[in-house]
């Protein structure tokens, strides 16, 4: 494994040649603005999360300039994707793919939807590196987001090697915890408050939300320059639910998911969609349930409910438009209201029109795999 060395110059976030490049990031402050004008306390809760947030904002731009130049004297580095003042091109109107979106961030998309999106992206002769900063000193929930991302990138770029290069700060928890696919690069904190006040109330103007220009250098490319391996989201929901639903023997081929490419889907997507179950039949698993449900069906899927645990999970679309989900446990019922606009509700709508009569599923079969769930390795 390549083993790429933090430079005093990043360790330090020394940025007195770069300080100007960090205004001509496009940032949201109206609620600092609004929260400084009206003399907020710096105690107040209410400042010291907007302000904390709008700090990592100004930190992972920091550390971005100086990977940017980093990459330009780094040899082993044959590709640095550009982002944010550096692209030309915002993809605002393509539906899929890698791309840089509204923000000037590098994204993966699908129907409009970000699947992931990435702090950095740069390549070496046999790898890609995925780049994830963070200033929050817990790192459990960073160490979570990586799964979803290398399994993606997997799938886009599957003769590659997949790395992650993790940047976080001073006195950070559990960074022996992050895979060994992962290179940890440990920062000083951003404290240059001066900075980051300035940033907060410099104006916008054309002067700084034109494009920069990189140093003139090959390795620099945009995201529509990159040559992946398209991953259609949607049509390989409904490519698994048909494969798992075609054994000549049972209802459901819980084999088929213990394969490392459907390990993988279990990474990006979190849950497989296996059919749906009536209403009626639901009420004999859950008596209690009483929700007014679309079509008279409930969809069933296997979901990665932890790192190391598979469930049956259920959603149930009501007729006023929200989306459960329910878990049924020995001891505990767990019924969650799902965001309309969440990925949840647009792979249900897509499966209210795909799934027909051959995809039902009874008590018996529900009994069936929620006691074989182990087979799924």
């Amino acid at each position: 494994m390549q083993q790429f060395n933090i430079t005093e110059k990043i360790k330090n976030l020394d940025i007195h040649d770069l300080e100007d490049n960090l205004f001509h990031y496009p940032y949201d402050s109206k609620s600092l603005k609004s929260l400084f004008r009206n003399n907020i306390s710096e105690d107040n809760p209410a400042y010291i999360s907007s302000y904390s947030s709008f700090r990592g904002e100004v930190y992972e731009n920091v550390v971005y300039e100086l990977l940017l130049q980093y990459a330009f004297s780094e040899e082993l580095i044959t590709r640095f994707i550009l982002k944010g003042p550096y692209q030309d091109k915002e993809n605002a109107f393509i539906k899929s793919g890698l791309l840089i979106d509204r923000s000037a961030q590098i994204v993966y998309k699908s129907a409009y939807k970000d699947i992931s999106e990435f702090d950095a992206l740069f390549f070496t002769k046999d790898s890609v590196y995925f780049v994830e900063m963070s200033t929050s000193k817990k790192t459990a929930s960073l160490n979570k987001r990586l799964v979803k991302k290398y399994a993606l990138l997997k799938m886009i770029f599957p003769t590659l090697t997949i790395r992650a290069l993790i940047i976080v700060t001073k006195g950070s928890v559990g960074l022996r915890n992050f895979p060994d696919y992962a290179t940890v690069w440990v920062t000083k904190d951003l404290d240059n408050d001066d900075l980051i006040k300035r940033i907060i109330f410099a104006k916008k103007t054309k002067k700084n939300i034109t494009t920069l220009k990189a140093q003139k250098h090959k390795k620099y490319i945009e995201t529509y320059r990159v040559k992946y391996q398209k991953f259609q989201y949607f049509p390989t929901l409904e490519w698994i639910l048909n494969k798992s639903r075609s054994h000549p023997k049972f209802p459901v081929d819980l084999k088929f998911f213990s394969s490392a490419k459907i390990g993988l889907f279990f990474d990006i997507y979190t849950k497989l969609y296996i059919g749906y179950i009536s209403k009626d039949d639901f009420l004999v698993l859950y008596p209690e349930f009483n929700l007014k449900v679309k079509t008279n069906r409930v969809i069933v899927t296997i979901e990665k409910v932890n790192q190391t645990e598979l469930d049956l999970v259920y959603y149930a679309k009501e007729e006023n438009g929200k989306l459960k989900r329910i878990r049924l446990q020995e001891n505990e019922v767990s019924i969650k209201d799902k965001e309309l606009d969440g990925f949840t509700n647009a792979e249900v709508r897509f499966f209210m029109k795909v799934l027909n009569p051959k995809h039902i599923l009874y008590v018996s079969n529900i009994n069936h795999i929620k006691d074989n769930l182990q087979l799924i390795k």
